[in-house]
C-alpha cells in the first residue's frame, strides 16, 4: 500500500476532530494517522484516464488505497464517472469516497451520488478545522517532519486553486443543465447552492489557516519568497472587485506585522519599493502626470504596501540607524503618497466598508441618511463574490422573467450569501486595520495634513466669485430671488481629490459599532497624544462640507467604545465652542456650530419659503381683484404672472452638512449609558437642545407635503389652500431620515417615558399634519402637573418666534386616518427607519420587572387627540401601518437585505409586543391563584388626568391591536412566506435564518395566547362601553378643565370620553376563522416546514425548538385529528397532520429532520429532551390509530396497521433512538456521577419503547425489532450502577433533609433533581421492558439465560439475585418536610392551583413572581421597602415549600410506580413453572418484610404492593415447596420461616394507617398461614401463642371489617375470623370466641346476616326503577353472607359456641331469612343496576339453577344478557348446616335447641316439600359425587332425624 494514500471515510475524521474538543492531548494518534491527508489539505489526485479504464472494466475488481478489492456493478460505476468529473478526482478514489458514503445514505436518506459530495465536503471540512486547530495551537511538530512544513505551504495555496477549479465546474455543470435538462429542478439548484456554499466556507478556512501560519510559525515562513507566493496566487486567480480578495487579508498583513516587529523588513522594504518604481515609471509621464489605467498594480499591493510603509515609520524610529539609513520624505512619504494617488485610500474605503458590521452597513448605506461611500468610491467598485456569479446569469434572468416555469432561478442566481463571515471580519480583518489607523495617526499624519490643505485650496478656489468671503455660514445656500435655489459646491468635483475624507470613511466604517475596538483605540497609552491632537486638529478649520461630514461620521464612530467615550467626545464638541474668539465660527465642530448651522438652515429655508408664499398670496389676491375686471389683456398678464407653485431646493452640500451633524448627534446619543447621572443629564441637554430643531424641520416637511391638507390665512383673513410646493425629494428623503434616526436614538436602555411620550407626540403631529394644527406651533414644551412633567403637552409655547407677520398655517383635519403614513413616507428606506424609529419606541422598558411599577403604555393614551380626523386616538393606525400595509408588501421589495431588515424589524416589534403583557394572568390567572385580590387598578397612564382600568389597557396596548391585525390574510400570508423559506434558504443565510426564528416565535406566540384573545380581549374591544372608571378627561369626576388649551376645550370640557374615540378597526377578531388553527389546515405547506426545520440545529438557534412547540400544540388541534373510528373507515383514520407530512415531496426529509437530532450525542440536549416528549405526546395521545409518533419513528403505515421492515438499511428514528440509548448507559456506567443529560435522555426513550410495546397496534413489530437489537435486554440488566448515600447526582450528594432553614444544595439544585428523577423513572422503566420481554419471550433457552441475569449474584458483596439489588432506590427518603405549611399559605394563595400550574411541563415558578408582582402594583401606600421586604420573605417560604412539595409528592410517585414494576417482574419469575427456589423465595421475603413494616408507619401504598407480592410468595411457597415436603418435621421447619410473614400481617393490620384494602390483602396472608398450620399440632399452639400474646385490639379490628366494612375487606376478615377461632379451639383455649363473645362482636356479627335481606328486598321492590345496587355489591353481600355463616357454623361446633348462638337467638334470625321463606317454585327475583352496557339487569335466585355466585357475573358480562339466575340451593346450604351443627353441638339434652330446630323445619317445609321432590325426580347416578341438592337433601334428613330424635327415644 502506498505511503501517500489518502482516507475516504469520513468516520475517521469525524473521531478525530471529537478527539481534539476533548482538549486533553488524546487527538495525536489518530492526527498521525491522518497525516497524509491533512498535509495535502483539500489537493487530491486529478482524474486519470488509467484509473478510469480501471473503474469501469467490469470484469476485474478495483483496488481501494487500503488494498482491499471490490467489485462494482455498473450503476456504481456510473455514479463514480459522473462524480469523478464534478470534483476532479481520481477515479478510484471516487470509487472509495461512494464506498464509504453508502452508509451516510442509509442514515440520511439521500441519494448515493449526494450522499458522495456530502461526505467529500465534510471530509475537507474536518481537514480544514483539524489543521487549523493544529496550527492556531502551534501542534504541527506532533504532526509534521521537517520536510513537510513546505509541502503544507504549498498545498495550502494550491487548495485555494483546488476551490477555484471546482467553482469553474460547478459553473460548468449549469451550462450542460440549461442545454440538456431543466435548469429549474430544484434538486439541481440545492445541490449547486450547497457545493458554492461548502466551497465559500472552505475559502474561508483557508484564510483562516494561513493567518494563522504566519501567526504561529512565522520561523517557518518567514521569508519574502512564502510572501510573494501568498501576494501572486491571490493576485492570479482573484480579481480586485472579488470578495473572496478578503480572506487573503489577514494573512498578508500578518506577516507584513510579523516582519516589521522583527529586524528583517527591510527585506520586504525592497520588495515593495522595487513594485512601485517599476509600476510608476510605466504609469507616469516625463511632467509627473500619472495614466492608472496602465497601472498593473492591484488592491492587495495597494493595501499592504500602504500598511507596510505605515508600519515601517515605527519600526525605522526603533533605531536611529535605521532613521539614518531612511529618509523619511524620500525613502517612505513618496511612496504612500504615490500609493494614495494610485487610489490606496479608496481601496481601503472599500475593504474597511465591504468588512464592515452589518449594523455599520445598514446605518451608513441602507438609511439613507446620505450615501458618503457612493460619493467617495468612484474608482474602485464593491466587492462582490464574482468568482460565485454564474457568467451567464443575465441571460438566466432574463429567461426566467420573461417565461413561467422558471421561480427557482433566481436561487441558483443568488449570490448574496456568499459574504464574508462577520467573524472572519471582526477577529481577523478589523484588528489589522485598527492596527494601520492607529499608526498611520501616529506616524503618517501629516500626510492628512496635506491632504486636507490641498483639498481646502481647491474648495476656496471653487467658491471664489460664488460667495461673499466675508461669509462665514455653512454649505452653500445662497438663492436667487426668484427660485429661492442654491448653486452650492461641485461635489463630484471635491470627491474626486477627496481621500482624506476617504480615509475618515474608512476609518468610521472600522471602529462602527466595533466596542472592542474602539476600546483599543482610547486605550492605546503609547498613542494618546496622538490620537488627541488628531482629533483636535480634525475638528478645527474645516472649509470643505465633505471634510466636515466625514470627520463627524469618524467622531460618531469612536463613541462605539461606550458612554465613557461618548461623553468624552461630547466634552470634546462642548468645550470647543469656546477656542474661537469669532462668533459662529462654522469652520470648528462644535456643539455651538452644529446648533447654528442647522438652524441656519432650517431659518433659511423657512424664510425662502415664506418670501415666495407671501409673494403668492399677493398675487392671488390681485387676481381676485382682477377677476371681475373687463381687461382681458391685463388678466392674461397676471394668469401668467403668477406661477402657482413655490419651488425648494438644498445644495447637496448643505444636506452633507446636515447628515453628518446628525449622525454625530446620534451617535453620541445612542452610546450614552443612562446608568449614570452625567450620561443622562447629556442626553437631557441634547434632546431640550435639539428638539426644536428637529420640529422646525419636520414643520416644514409638513409645508412641503401638505398640499390640500394645509391652509394658510391671506391678508383678508381667509384660510387658502397653500400652493403647490415643488422640492427634492431625494434631498428630503434624506432630511427626514436623519431626524427619524435621530429621534430613535433617544430610545435607550432609560425607564423614562417622558421624552419617548414626547417623540410619539411630534412624530404622530407629523404624521397626521398636526404640527400646525390650531393654537399649536409645537410640541416640544412640557407642562408641569405636581412633580411628573407631561410631555408633549399642547400648552407648550411655540418654537419659532411668533409674529405677526409671518404666515399662519392650520390644518383641515380632513386627513384619513392611513393617509398620512402614505403622503410622508414615500420611499422605502423612509419607511425603513420610520419602522426602526416605532420599533424602538415600543422596546419594553428595561426595568419592567420592577415590583411596583404598575402596568403603563409606551405612548401616551391619548395620542392624536385634538388633531386627527374626527379626534381618534390611539395606537392602532401605527399597528394597521405597519402589519397590513408595509409587512404585508414587504415581499415584493426587490432587494433581500432591505427586504430581510424591514421584515426582521417589525417581526421584533411583534415578538416583544405579544411578550409584553401576559394577558392570561392578569385576565383571569391571578384572580384564581389570589383568594382575595386587591380592588385596586394596577394600570397608569403616567398622565394625571387620564386614569386606566382593564377595559381600556385591552383597548390601548399595541400588542392587542398586532394580535388582531395577525389574524388578516394579508398579514399572515406574508409571514408564512417568511417561514416558508426553506432549510437550505436559512442555512445559507444567517440574517433569514434570524428572521423565520422570529416569525416562527410569533405563531408560537400567537397560539399560545389566542384563546384569552379571542374570549377575553376581542369581546372588550367590540364593547362600546369602556367602563365607569375610566377617569376620562373632561369626565365628571375631573377636577378641572382638561385639553389642550385649544379651541377644542368647550367640547372637552363636556361630560364626554376621549376613549369614545379610540380608532379601532371595523374587523375584530378572527376575520372569518375560527382561531389560528383554521388558517393552518389552508397552509400546510407551512406545517411541513415545521417538521423540516426541527433538523436545523445552527448554535444559539431556537428554530428547532418552536418548531417543535408549534407542532404540539397544532397536534391537539380539532382541525388536525379526526374523529372517524377505524373500524368505519381504516383509510381515513389517520389525522391531518400524520397525513401531511406523508404526503408531501420531502416527506423522507421530515423523517431525517428529527433523525439527525440524535446523530450526536452532544450539549444540544433540550432539543433531544423536547423531540421525544413530542413523540410521547402523539403516543399518548393516539390510542389504537397511526399518528405522525409513528411515522417519525420510521413505521410503515398501511391501512391503519403498522409494520417495520427488518431488511431494509435505511436509518430509522427508532434505530437512532436505541443507538442513542445504548450511548447513553455507557456514559452513566463509566461516570462518576449520574447526570441529568445522559439519564434523563434514556428515560425518555425508554419511555418511547414500553409505550410502543404495551400498545396493540405497534406492539407486534416493534418487540419483534427490539429482539433483533444486540444484547438490548443483557444491556438492561447489566446496566444498573450500585446506589447508595455516597452516590453523586448530577455532582452532588444525596439529601433529604427538608426541614426549613436549612441549605440543601440537592434540592435546591433543579438539575440534580432531575437526574435523580429520571434515573428512578429509568430503572422503573428497565423492569416494564424486562417484564414484558420475559413474559412474551417464547424461547426457553433465551428465558433461562434471561432468568440467570437477573438471578445473578456475583458482583454483589451481600450475594443477593440482581433483581433484588434493583430496590437500591426505595433507600432514598426525604424526611423533616413541614407540610402544615400548607394550610397557611392557602389561605392567601390558591396553593393547589399554584402546585399545578408551576409543574406542568417543567418547574416554572415565573407565575409566583407575577403573582408577587401584582400584588405590588396594587399596594397605593408609601411604605413600599416594608412591603417589599415582606414579599420577599414570603415568596422565598413559597418558593421553597412548593419545590420541596412537589420533589416529595414527585418522589412517591415514581417510587411507588418502581416499586409495582418490580413486583411485576418478580411475580413473572416466581411463576415460571421452572423457578420455584426455595431459597429465592425466601431472600424476596427477607427482603420485603422489613420494607412492609417501615412502609406501614410511613406510607401505606408502598406497603400493599409488597403485601400483594407476598400473597403470591405464599401461594408459591405453599404449592411448590410445602406441597413436597414429606416430613411432619419438615412442614414445621418450612413453615416456621414464615412465621416473621405473619407477625408482619399482624403488625400490619393493627397499624393505625393501615386502610380496608391493604388489610385484605393481610387478612389473606394470615389466614392462608392458619390454615397451613391447622394441620400440625405443634404449629397450631405455637401459632395459637402468638396470636394471644398480641393486643386484643387485633381481634376486634378483624371483627369491625366484618361487621361493618365493605367489599373484599369484609369477606377476608370473616374467612380470618373463622380460621382464627378454629386455630384457638384447637389449642385447647378458645380465646378468640372468649374476646367476640366480651366485646358483643358475636351478637353483630349474627345480625349482620339481615342486612342480606335487606339488600334482597331492596333489589326485590325496585321494578324497572332501578335499585342502586350493582352486580358487584350484590355479589358482595351474598359472599358475605355465606362467609359470616361459615364462621357462625365453626363457633358453633364447640358447645360454648352454640350456646352464645342460641342466646343470641340465631333461630329466630334465620325463620326472618327472606331465602328460606321464598317460593320453592318461583325463587326470588331482583333487579340490579349495572352500568357498563346495560341499564337494568334481573337475577333470579332459583333451586333449579346450577350456577353459582362465580358464574354469574361471567354470564352477564360475556354473554351480554339482560337475565341470569343463581342458585338458591348455594345460599340454603350453610344455614341448615350451621342449625345441624348446633343441634349436634348442644347435644339431645339439650331441647331448647331441638325445640327451636323444630319450628324452624316446620316454618321452611314448602321449601323442604320442594327440594325433596327435586330430589326425587332426578337421575341418580351413583359413580357422581353428589349434587348440591343431594346434600341439601340429607341435611334435611339429618335434621329431621335430629329434632326428631326425643320423640323417636320416647
Amino acid at each position: 500500500m502506498s505511503s501517500n494514500v489518502l482516507s475516504w471515510t469520513s468516520d475517521a475524521f469525524a473521531e478525530c476532530y471529537d478527539l481534539i474538543s476533548l482538549h486533553d492531548g488524546s487527538h495525536y494518534e489518530a492526527v498521525r494517522t491522518l497525516k497524509n491527508d491533512l498535509v495535502s489539505v483539500l489537493v487530491t489526485p486529478p482524474r486519470s484516464d488509467n484509473s478510469r479504464n480501471k473503474l469501469i472494466d467490469e470484469s476485474k475488481p478495483v483496488v481501494f488505497g487500503n488494498g482491499d478489492e471490490y467489485k462494482l456493478n455498473r450503476p456504481f460505476i456510473e455514479i463514480c464517472v459522473s462524480l469523478a468529473g464534478e470534483l476532479n478526482l481520481d477515479e478510484i478514489a471516487v470509487a472509495e469516497l461512494v464506498y464509504y458514503a453508502n452508509n451516510l445514505s442509509f442514515q440520511r436518506g439521500t441519494n448515493l451520488g449526494d450522499s458522495a459530495k456530502l461526505a467529500y465536503f465534510s471530509r475537507a471540512k474536518y481537514i480544514l478545522n483539524i489543521v487549523g486547530y493544529l496550527v492556531t495551537n502551534h501542534e504541527l511538530e506532533y504532526v509534521l517532519d521537517t520536510s513537510d512544513y513546505e509541502v503544507l505551504f504549498n498545498n495550502i495555496l494550491a487548495s485555494y486553486t483546488k476551490v477555484y477549479d471546482l467553482i469553474g465546474i460547478v459553473n460548468d455543470l449549469i451550462d450542460k443543465q440549461r442545454v440538456s435538462s431543466d435548469i429549474n429542478n430544484l434538486s439541481f439548484v440545492n445541490s449547486i447552492n450547497f457545493i458554492k456554499n461548502q466551497l465559500f466556507m472552505d475559502h474561508e478556512l483557508l484564510g483562516q489557516i494561513l493567518y494563522s501560519l504566519f501567526d504561529q510559525y512565522f520561523d517557518n515562513y518567514g521569508t519574502v519568497t512564502h510572501f510573494t507566493k501568498v501576494v501572486d496566487t491571490a493576485k492570479k486567480n482573484v480579481v480586485d472587485d472579488d470578495n473572496l480578495i478578503i480572506h487573503y487579508i489577514p494573512g498578508i498583513l500578518k506577516y507584513i506585522n510579523q516582519l516589521v516587529n522583527s529586524d528583517k523588513a527591510d527585506l520586504l522594504y525592497k520588495y515593495f519599493t522595487t513594485t512601485l518604481e517599476t509600476d510608476y515609471n510605466i504609469i507616469a509621464d516625463t511632467n509627473n502626470d500619472i495614466d492608472l489605467s496602465k497601472s498593473k498594480l492591484t488592491g492587495i499591493d495597494m493595501i499592504s504596501g500602504l500598511v507596510f510603509f505605515t508600519l515601517f515609520i515605527g519600526w525605522c524610529k526603533q533605531s536611529e540607524s535605521r532613521t539614518a539609513k531612511y529618509d523619511f520624505k524620500d525613502d517612505i512619504l513618496k511612496y504612500m503618497e504615490w500609493l494614495i494617488s494610485y487610489g490606496a485610500f479608496e481601496r481601503l474605503l472599500s475593504y474597511s466598508a465591504d468588512t464592515a458590521t452589518p449594523q455599520t452597513e445598514a446605518l451608513y448605506e441602507r438609511s439613507n441618511v446620505y450615501d458618503f461611500r457612493a460619493l467617495l468610491q468612484k474608482l474602485f467598485p464593491r466587492l462582490v463574490p464574482v468568482k460565485f456569479v454564474y457568467p451567464s446569469s443575465q441571460d438566466l434572468i432574463y429567461t426566467s422573467s420573461s417565461k413561467p416555469g422558471f421561480e427557482n432561478v433566481s436561487i441558483l442566481l443568488d449570490t448574496t450569501s456568499f459574504r464574508v463571515s462577520s467573524d472572519f471580519n471582526n477577529t481577523l480583518v478589523a484588528p489589522f486595520l485598527h492596527l494601520f489607523f492607529s499608526q498611520f495617526i501616529s506616524n503618517a499624519a501629516i500626510i492628512l495634513t496635506s491632504l486636507r490643505d490641498s483639498e481646502e485650496d481647491f474648495v476656496l478656489s471653487s467658491l471664489n466669485g460664488k460667495q461673499d468671503p466675508t461669509d462665514d455660514t455653512p454649505g452653500s445656500l445662497t438663492k436667487d430671488d426668484t427660485t429661492t435655489k442654491s448653486d452650492g459646491l461641485d461635489l463630484d468635483e471635491i470627491a474626486a481629490r477627496a481621500d482624506l475624507e476617504r480615509f475618515y470613511l474608512a476609518f468610521a466604517y472600522t471602529y462602527n459599532h466595533r466596542p472592542e475596538l474602539c476600546g483599543l483605540f482610547w486605550s492605546d497609552d503609547v498613542a494618546a497624544n496622538d490620537i488627541s491632537g488628531f482629533i483636535a486638529w480634525g475638528l478645527s478649520n474645516n472649509t470643505s462640507p465633505l471634510i466636515t461630514a466625514t470627520f463627524c461620521l469618524l467622531l460618531g464612530s469612536i463613541t462605539c467604545g461606550g458612554n465613557d467615550t461618548a461623553s468624552q467626545i461630547w466634552e470634546t464638541l462642548v468645550h470647543n465652542n469656546g477656542s474661537s474668539l469669532k462668533k459662529s465660527d462654522y469652520s470648528k465642530i462644535s456643539i455651538d456650530s452644529i446648533c447654528d448651522s442647522l438652524n441656519y438652515y432650517i431659518d433659511s429655508l423657512q424664510e425662502s419659503f415664506e418670501l415666495d408664499l407671501n409673494e403668492q398670496l399677493k398675487q392671488r389676491q390681485k387676481k381676485h381683484e382682477f377677476r371681475f375686471s373687463s381687461s382681458s389683456s391685463a388678466k392674461q398678464d397676471l394668469d401668467e404672472s403668477v406661477a402657482s407653485r413655490i419651488i425648494i431646493e438644498l445644495a447637496e452640500d448643505s444636506v452633507v452638512f446636515i447628515s453628518g451633524f446628525f449622525q454625530l448627534v446620534s451617535a453620541i446619543v445612542t452610546n450614552l449609558s443612562s446608568t449614570t447621572d452625567r450620561s443622562r443629564e447629556i442626553k437631557s441637554i441634547i434632546f431640550n437642545r435639539f428638539l426644536p430643531i428637529v420640529t422646525a424641520f419636520l414643520k416644514f416637511d409638513n409645508l412641503i407635503t401638505g398640499g390640500s391638507l394645509l391652509t394658510v390665512l391671506d391678508s383678508t383673513n381667509k384660510h387658502v389652500d397653500l400652493p403647490r410646493v415643488l422640492a427634492s425629494e431625494d434631498n428630503r428623503i434624506v432630511l427626514t431620515n436623519l431626524i427619524l434616526n435621530f429621534l430613535g436614538s433617544f430610545i435607550g436602555d432609560d425607564h423614562n417615558l417622558d421624552i419617548r411620550y414626547q417623540i410619539w407626540r411630534l412624530v404622530d403631529r407629523w404624521v397626521y399634519h398636526g404640527l400646525y394644527s390650531e393654537g399649536n406651533s409645537g410640541v416640544a414644551g412640557t407642562t408641569t402637573a405636581g412633580s411628573r412633567t407631561i410631555p408633549g403637552s399642547d400648552r407648550a409655547t411655540s418654537l419659532l418666534p411668533s409674529q405677526s407677520s409671518k404666515p399662519k398655517y392650520s390644518t383641515r383635519g380632513n386627513l384619513r386616518i392611513l393617509q398620512g403614513f402614505d403622503i410622508n413616507l414615500v420611499h422605502l428606506s423612509q419607511v425603513t427607519n420610520f419602522v426602526n424609529l416605532i420599533g424602538k419606541l415600543l422596546e419594553p422598558l428595561d426595568d419592567d420587572n420592577e415590583a411596583f411599577r404598575p402596568y403603563t403604555l409606551l405612548y401616551p393614551a391619548d395620542l392624536g387627540s385634538g388633531y386627527r380626523i374626527n379626534n381618534q386616538i390611539g395606537i392602532w393606525p401605527y399597528i394597521e401601518y405597519l402589519l397590513v400595509t408595509v409587512f404585508s408588501r414587504s415581499g415584493d421589495i426587490s432587494g433581500v437585505e432591505d427586504r430581510l431588515a424591514l421584515q426582521t424589524t417589525i417581526v421584533n416589534i411583534i415578538t416583544s409586543a405579544l411578550k409584553s403583557v401576559d394577558w392570561t394572568f392578569i385576565s383571569d390567572t391571578v384572580h384564581q391563584l389570589l383568594r382575595s385580590p386587591p380592588s385596586q387598578d394596577i394600570f397608569d397612564s403616567l398622565l394625571p388626568t387620564v386614569r386606566l382600568n382593564y377595559d381600556l389597557y385591552v383597548k390601548l396596548h399595541h400588542s392587542v391591536a398586532i394580535l388582531n391585525y395577525l389574524f388578516y390574510e394579508k398579514t399572515w400570508s406574508a409571514l408564512f412566506t417568511i417561514v416558508n423559506a426553506g432549510t437550505e434558504a436559512i442555512s445559507s443565510n444567517s440574517e433569514l435564518r434570524s428572521l423565520v426564528e422570529s416569525s416562527l416565535i410569533v405563531l408560537d406566540e400567537v397560539l399560545q395566547v389566542q384563546h384569552v384573545f379571542l374570549h377575553k380581549l376581542v369581546p372588550i374591544l367590540k364593547n362600546q362601553s369602556n367602563g365607569s372608571s375610566s377617569g376620562s378627561v373632561g369626565s365628571g369626576t375631573s377636577s378641572g378643565p382638561v385639553g389642550f388649551g385649544t379651541s377644542l376645550s368647550l367640547a372637552l370640557a363636556a361630560p364626554k370620553s376621549i376613549f369614545d374615540n379610540i380608532y379601532l378597526p371595523k374587523a375584530l377578531g378572527t376575520t372569518g376563522t375560527t382561531d389560528f388553527y383554521e388558517i393552518y389546515l389552508y397552509n400546510l405547506v407551512t406545517v411541513a416546514h415545521f417538521g423540516l426545520y426541527v433538523g436545523i440545529q445552527s448554535p444559539g438557534s431556537r428554530i428547532a425548538s418552536v418548531s417543535l412547540s408549534l407542532l404540539n400544540k397544532i397536534r391537539t388541534s380539532p382541525y388536525f385529528v379526526t374523529k372517524i373510528p377505524a373500524s368505519l373507515d381504516p383509510v381515513l383514520v389517520k389525522n391531518r397532520l400524520l397525513t401531511t407530512f406523508e404526503s408531501i415531496d420531502e416527506s423522507e426529509k421530515i423523517k431525517y429532520a428529527f433523525i439527525s437530532v440524535f446523530d450526536t450525542l452532544d450539549d444540544r440536549l433540550d432539543l433531544k429532551y423536547k423531540v421525544l416528549e413530542f413523540l410521547l405526546a402523539n403516543l399518548n395521545q393516539a390510542g389504537n390509530e397511526p399518528n405522525v409518533a409513528h411515522f417519525l419513528l420510521g413505521y410503515e403505515i398501511r391501512g391503519g396497521t403498522l409494520s417495520i421492515n427488518q431488511q431494509s438499511q435505511q436509518n430509522t428514528l427508532l434505530k437512532s433512538l436505541l443507538e442513542t440509548l445504548s450511548l447513553t448507559f455507557d456514559i452513566i456506567t463509566h461516570s462518576t456521577s449520574i447526570d441529568v443529560g445522559p439519564v434523563k435522555l434514556s428515560s425518555l426513550i425508554l419511555e418511547i419503547v414500553i409505550k410502543l410495546s404495551h400498545e396493540p397496534l405497534s406492539s407486534g413489530p416493534t418487540v419483534a425489532h427490539l429482539r433483533d437489537q444486540d444484547n438490548l435486554f443483557e444491556q438492561l440488566i447489566s446496566y444498573q450502577p450500585k446506589l447508595d448515600i455516597d452516590t453523586l447526582w448530577n455532582g452532588i450528594e444525596f439529601n433529604g433533609d427538608l426541614r426549613d432553614g436549612q441549605d440543601n444544595n440537592f434540592i435546591e439544585s433543579y438539575d440534580t433533581v432531575q437526574a435523580f428523577f429520571a434515573f428512578i423513572s429509568q430503572r422503573n422503566l428497565i423492569l416494564q421492558y424486562l417484564t414484558l420481554e420475559f413474559h412474551h419471550i417464547t424461547s426457553r433457552s433465551k428465558k433461562e439465560y434471561y432468568m440467570e441475569l437477573l438471578l445473578d449474584n456475583k458482583d454483589y458483596l451481600s450475594g443477593t439475585p440482581k433483581v433484588l439489588s434493583f430496590l437500591d432506590v426505595l433507600n432514598y427518603n426525604l424526611t423533616n418536610f413541614e407540610i402544615h405549611h400548607f394550610e397557611a399559605f392557602d389561605r392567601k394563595y390558591n396553593l393547589s392551583l399554584i402546585l399545578e400550574t408551576v409543574q406542568q411541563d417543567e418547574l416554572d415558578l415565573s407565575v409566583l413572581n407575577k403573582v408577587f408582582k401584582y400584588v405590588c402594583q396594587t399596594h397605593k401606600d408609601d411604605n413600599k421597602t416594608q412591603l417589599m421586604e415582606d414579599i420577599v420573605i414570603e415568596g422565598n417560604r413559597i418558593n421553597e415549600f412548593i419545590v420541596k412539595y412537589l420533589t416529595c409528592t414527585r418522589l412517591k410517585e415514581l417510587q411507588l410506580s418502581f416499586l409495582h414494576s418490580w413486583c411485576q417482574l418478580v411475580e413473572i419469575l416466581i411463576t415460571d413453572h421452572n423457578l420455584y427456589s426455595k431459597k429465592f423465595i425466601l431472600e424476596i421475603l427477607q427482603v420485603i418484610l422489613p420494607k412492609i413494616n417501615d412502609y406501614l408507619e410511613s406510607d401505606i401504598a408502598f406497603s400493599e404492593e409488597l403485601i400483594s407480592l407476598s400473597v403470591l410468595l405464599f401461594d408459591l411457597y405453599d404449592h411448590k415447596v410445602m406441597a413436597e415436603v414429606n416430613s411432619k418435621e419438615d412442614f414445621a421447619l418450612g413453615m416456621r420461616r414464615l412465621i416473621p410473614l405473619l407477625k408482619t400481617s399482624i403488625t400490619g393490620i393493627l397499624n393505625s394507617n393501615s386502610v380496608p384494602t391493604l388489610r385484605s390483602d393481610l387478612y389473606i396472608l394470615a389466614n392462608k398461614f392458619l390454615i397451613k398450620v391447622l394441620h400440625n399440632e405443634e404449629l397450631v399452639i405455637e401459632t395459637a401463642a402468638i396470636i394471644k400474646s398480641i393486643d386484643k385490639k387485633f381481634i376486634d379490628v378483624i371483627t369491625s371489617d366484618a361487621i361493618y366494612s365493605e367489599g373484599a375487606s369484609r369477606i377476608t376478615s370473616i374467612l380470618l375470623l373463622e380460621s382464627l377461632v378454629h386455630v384457638s379451639s384447637l389449642s385447647g383455649d378458645n380465646f378468640v370466641l372468649e374476646c367476640l363473645v366480651k366485646s358483643n362482636s358475636l351478637l353483630l356479627l349474627m345480625r349482620s346476616i339481615k342486612r342480606t335481606d335487606e339488600v334482597l328486598e331492596m333489589c326485590e321492590n325496585s321494578d324497572h326503577k332501578g335499585s342502586g345496587i350493582g352486580l358487584d355489591t350484590l355479589i358482595y353481600e351474598l359472599t358475605s353472607y355465606k362467609s359470616t355463616l361459615y364462621l357462625l357454623i365453626r363457633v358453633a361446633q364447640s358447645k360454648a359456641g352454640s350456646l352464645q348462638l342460641i342466646q343470641g337467638e340465631i333461630f329466630s334470625l334465620l325463620k326472618q331469612s327472606r331465602l328460606l321463606s321464598s317460593d320453592p317454585d318461583l325463587g326470588l327475583t331482583v333487579n340490579i343496576d349495572e352500568h357498563h352496557d346495560l341499564n337494568n339487569v334481573r337475577i333470579s335466585l332459583q333451586l333449579d339453577t346450577p350456577l353459582g355466585l362465580r358464574d354469574v357475573t361471567k354470564s352477564i358480562t360475556t354473554n351480554k344478557s339482560p337475565e341470569s339466575s343463581i342458585s338458591l340451593i348455594e345460599l340454603i346450604i350453610p344455614i341448615f348446616q350451621l342449625v345441624v351443627t348446633i343441634l349436634l353441638a348442644m347435644g339431645p339434652s339439650y331441647k331448647p335447641s331441638i325445640i327451636e330446630g323444630r319450628n324452624l323445619l316446620t316454618k321452611v317445609n314448602r321449601l323442604v316439600v320442594g327440594v325433596v321432590k327435586r330430589d326425587l325426580l332426578s337421575d341418580d347416578k351413583p359413580d357422581q359425587p353428589p349434587t348440591s341438592l343431594q346434600e341439601l337433601v340429607r341435611l334435611f334428613t339429618l335434621l329431621e332425624s335430629l329434632v326428631n330424635y326425643t320423640d323417636n327415644e320416647e
